[in-house]
């Protein structure tokens, strides 16, 4: 019995080790992001091309999953919640993406950078009061921790705060890190339900379809005539910044949870 009590509490141990590295290098990619929209904003595009073309190219990787892999079966298709499904997908990486594109538009990376890692706070204050989660000491102490480590980063950095639209960037910004908390809020009881890959590769193709379809009806689809780094970085952003720490972050908060998750995701600013 004392065995088996050890081997359960030696897992468990394992499992959020494994799930705290899977969180930082989740965080470590998506915090490339930002920088790769200001390269691509330097030749002429607009947050929405930028943000077409980060799904675009990581689209043929979630469409193969869907249709290749072993370990999606049709039943995970056929029970899925599909109205959660697409209320998390859409929050997720379309609107979290969208607001955090638009606000790239008018504020520097390191700024947006600092902003949007409000949404740990958000995480455990929306937690607590839509699921009843209650917020440990160790966690408020961790937040303190994270924050006061962000601040003594960006202290050395240069902030424009004075330049044309800042105050409406910060506002974009601020609806990301906001949407962003609402998905890891909610995607916690969808991938125990449903699987780290149905989750993952479902929710990134509903998030997909919404970009191209408002991308779509601004431009009408013109996905030729850019600068060949808008290409590359747009392929950058699709496998750095989106397939691996999507795949990182949703197997990370299915061993440690969404607000331990959202507390280690504050490692992306450094």
């Amino acid at each position: 019995m004392n065995i088996a009590s050890a081997n359960k509490s030696w897992s468990s141990q394992n499992d959020f080790a494994k799930g705290v590295i899977l969180i930082l290098i989740g965080a470590a990619c998506f915090s490339t992001k930002a920088i790769f929209v200001k390269l691509s904003l330097h030749h002429g595009i607009d947050g929405i091309t930028a943000l077409m073309f980060r799904m675009l190219f990581a689209l043929p990787y979630y469409l193969g999953v869907l249709i290749f892999s072993p370990a999606l079966k049709i039943q995970h298709l056929k029970n899925a919640p599909w109205g959660k499904l697409l209320g998390i997908g859409l929050v997720g990486y379309y609107l979290a993406s969208l607001f955090d594109f638009l606000g790239l538009q008018y504020i520097q990376a390191n700024l947006e950078r600092l902003i949007v890692f409000v949404y740990p706070t958000l995480v455990l204050v929306l937690g607590a009061i839509i699921f009843k989660r209650v917020i440990t000491k160790n966690q408020l102490i961790a937040v303190g921790i994270t924050y006061s480590g962000i601040l003594i980063a960006c202290m050395s950095q240069d902030f424009e705060l004075t330049g044309k639209g800042v105050g409406l960037g910060i506002f974009y910004v601020f609806l990301s890190a906001l949407a962003y908390a609402f998905y890891l809020v909610y995607s916690d009881g969808l991938i125990k339900q449903m699987g780290t890959i149905a989750f993952n590769c479902l929710s990134m193709l509903i998030s997909t379809f919404a970009v191209l379809v408002h991308f779509g009806i601004l431009y009408g689809f013109k996905l030729t005539g850019y600068d060949w780094q808008v290409y590359m970085y747009g392929a950058l952003m699709g496998l750095i910044a989106t397939i691996i720490p999507t795949l990182a972050l949703t197997k990370g908060i299915s061993l440690i949870g969404s607000s331990n998750a959202a507390i280690l995701s504050t490692f992306g600013p450094v």
